[in-house]
């Protein structure tokens, strides 16, 4: 009964310091964003999607075969509806913080790696009507890439870990919240394509 109804509370809520990748040694950084929607699941107010906003300023333009990228960063904002703010305020939850790893599928000319990150949610006070924003970043670790031609990064699903706190910063009664999302079928998911050169 711990499960998902902060979903729509992260966020993502998907995704992303998997979103950040900059080349060490090319040129100048790309930046990238990209609007997906996540269908997120909680035992106490059902399944209800999450729609966010992932972006990077920092993505890289090349790369080169062998040569390790540099973390960079990334930012995914959502949308908390008012349903799920209700459920929030019904537990006792004033703010809520927590973490976000998320997947990405990193597509180097037809060899896939699969990459997960871990992104913070700062405490971010729920509102007493209406829905509201909560933010998450974080950063995506190096990556050594071993085929030239096109790489491309691929958004994926997403677990939350959200800690709802009463007003005087205590954990709730219903302690740590863990959610489960999955990009909703039917949706773009490349994040930002780049070329890699051979060394």
């Amino acid at each position: 009964m711990k499960t998902g109804f902060l979903a729509r509370a992260a966020a993502c809520v998907l995704l992303a310091g998997a979103f950040g990748v900059a080349t060490a040694g090319t040129g100048s950084a790309a930046e990238a964003e990209l609007n997906i929607t996540y269908s997120c699941q909680f035992s106490i107010a059902g399944t209800h999607d999450m729609p966010s906003v992932v972006s990077s300023p920092n993505l890289p333009d090349s790369a080169v075969v062998g040569v390790p990228t540099a973390p960079a960063s990334a930012t995914v904002t959502t949308t908390v509806s008012d349903d799920v703010r209700n459920t929030l305020w019904w537990i006792g939850g004033r703010s809520v913080d927590g973490t976000m790893t998320t997947t990405i599928a990193v597509d180097n000319a037809g060899s896939v790696q699969n990459l997960t990150s871990t992104l913070t949610i700062p405490n971010t006070p729920v509102p007493s009507s209406g829905s509201f924003e909560v933010v998450a970043t974080g950063t995506l670790p190096g990556l050594t890439l071993a085929n030239a031609g096109p790489t491309t990064i691929n958004l994926g699903n997403a677990d939350l870990a959200l800690t709802p706190r009463y007003a005087n910063g205590e954990p709730t009664w219903i302690g740590v919240v863990h959610v489960p999302c999955t990009v909703k079928p039917g949706q773009v998911t490349k994040f930002h394509e780049f070329p890699v050169a051979a060394s």
